[in-house]
């Protein structure tokens, strides 16, 4: 493939240039392909490009899909006699009546497809150049079909069909794929004024979750964003609780370490135009006190998942694991996360602290398992595992990961301490983890540090309340688009810093 100069095959218009494109030979099977790591919307979108023909071949310009795949998941939109089809792996859908054998044109083509439409023939159109096509054929989909178009694990391909055969010989240029819209070529073309010729205008709108626009310029105007994103942290056990874990902790600033001892993350790139959505996980509850009921409904509640995602880029944290309770003398493991929850007290089992996740946390601490005095393991905290109940108090929660992020030194995601009965209970790791207690209630886990929370004591004890997650971007101000929901900006040097305490997105 190549970018070539047309700089006189598509017209201009109000500014708005159009130079390149990319030459797609079938005979090298030149392609380009992307597999969505989310599921957007598989009812409603639309993709939009500008073709000219190369050889007069059947080929095929976009599809999605797997070999193997269920006849819903593959979707292709190709050309059959110069007539344009879209069609799964069994099942033509429609062919339209206009035929497209110029090889020294190009074509505005739009599909737009929304199978929650009422009216059959209104799930599928095509566009030529601005004209509503008829069909020669159909047989259009059952309201509310789900295709494979914007599903996570189909591979979406431009030039080639899903199962890498039927390559399309020719030009493409502004090619948009809009996930979760059905739109028109009003939204991507107009007609000049004075020449009544239909032309490129740039697209204002929105792509939805997995949608991309590729311009096929010779220099794509992306930047690099460098992010923390913390997971919220898990409830403390009630009744002799362990403490909670907290979230799960991963950075690419500065060389700065992530959780579980990982060398720091590269940062990501992001593509202007795309939008990218924050999710920040909630802190787990604390399990309930009372001397009584099974082990298992002592336990804290793990924390929420905290995430940036978008076209081509997942980054996922765990929320941490619930620390567990005691009744009747026994006790239960503690629970798997971010970073791993601390097991209850007991009268004499040693129980399994929960592990971390990799290159996340660690894991929590151990009980003492020898009776009175009871004392609960800690919650593991993203720079050190949680400490073990020993025979003078409960386990001291893991400590946190420091960051500058923000400009200034701020740690996150400290475990839960362990409660105790008949000794000292333990600390709160630095970062927000809550201290267990000795006499009542754990404390909880501050918020948007991911901190987990204490272990509440025997037996009307509750465990604390994990903390909520945060995600931070730092880009670039130069290239900071102020396009978000949610989130608080502030600068530091030449970057400004958006940091989301609750969920929300940004736009490249």
């Amino acid at each position: 493939m190549s970018l070539l100069q047309n700089s006189n095959a598509i017209p201009q218009i109000g500014g708005y240039n159009l130079t390149d494109s990319l030459r797609f030979r079938s005979s090298a099977s030149a392609s380009l392909e992307r597999t969505p790591t989310t599921t957007g919307n598989q009812k409603t979108f639309t993709a939009s490009f500008w073709i000219k023909r190369g050889l007069i071949v059947d080929n095929v310009i976009m599809s999605s899909g797997e070999t193997g795949d269920g006849d819903a998941d593959l979707l292709q939109f190709h050309l059959t006699n110069a007539s344009l089809r879209l069609a799964t792996a069994t099942t033509q859908l429609c062919l339209t009546n206009a035929v497209l054998r110029d090889p020294s044109s190009w074509y505005h083509v739009v599909l737009a497809v929304d199978t929650t439409q009422a009216t059959a023939s209104d799930r599928i159109k095509i566009y030529l150049n601005n004209l509503l096509l008829s069909f020669s054929a159909s047989s259009m989909p059952a309201q509310n079909t789900d295709f494979g178009w914007n599903k996570a694990t189909n591979r979406m391909k431009i030039a080639r069909a899903y199962n890498d055969t039927g390559h399309f010989d020719g030009y493409m240029t502004e090619i948009h794929s809009v996930d979760g819209q059905a739109l028109t070529p009003s939204d991507f073309g107009e007609t000049d004024t004075i020449t009544g010729v239909w032309q490129p205008k740039k697209y204002t709108g929105t792509y939805g979750t997995n949608g991309f626009y590729l311009p096929m310029n010779q220099t794509v105007e992306t930047y690099d964003s460098s992010y923390l994103v913390v997971a919220g942290g898990a409830g403390g056990g009630g009744t002799i609780g362990g403490g909670g874990g907290a979230g799960g902790y991963r950075s690419s600033w500065n060389n700065e370490t992530s959780g579980g001892g990982a060398s720091a993350e590269s940062a990501i790139t992001l593509f202007p135009g795309n939008t990218y959505t924050i999710t920040v996980g909630a802190g787990g509850s604390g399990g309930p006190g009372g001397d009584g009921g099974s082990v298992a409904s002592h336990r804290g509640s793990n924390g929420g998942v905290s995430s940036i995602s978008g076209t081509g880029i997942s980054i996922t944290t765990t929320g941490g694991g619930g620390g567990t309770g005691y009744t009747f003398g026994a006790s239960e493991n503690g629970i798997a996360g971010g970073s791993g929850g601390g097991p209850g007290g007991s009268d004499s089992t040693t129980y399994t602290p929960g592990s971390g996740t990799a290159s996340q946390g660690y894991a929590g601490g151990a009980n003492r398992g020898g009776g009175s005095p009871w004392c609960a393991g800690a919650g593991g905290g993203a720079a050190s595992v949680g400490g073990a109940g020993t025979v003078s108090n409960g386990g001291n929660g893991g400590s946190g990961r420091a960051s500058t992020i923000t400009g200034s030194s701020i740690t996150r995601a400290g475990g839960g301490g362990g409660a105790t009965l008949g000794a000292g209970a333990g600390s709160g790791g630095s970062g927000g983890g809550g201290a267990g207690s000795s006499s009542g209630n754990g404390t909880a886990g501050t918020v948007n540090t991911g901190g987990g929370g204490g272990g509440g004591s025997y037996s009307a004890g509750v465990g604390g309340n994990g903390g909520s997650g945060v995600v931070i971007l730092r880009v670039p101000t130069s290239r900071y688009s102020g396009i978000k929901t949610g989130g608080t900006t502030t600068t530091s040097g030449s970057d400004t810093i958006i940091t989301w305490t609750s969920s929300g997105s940004y736009t490249a």
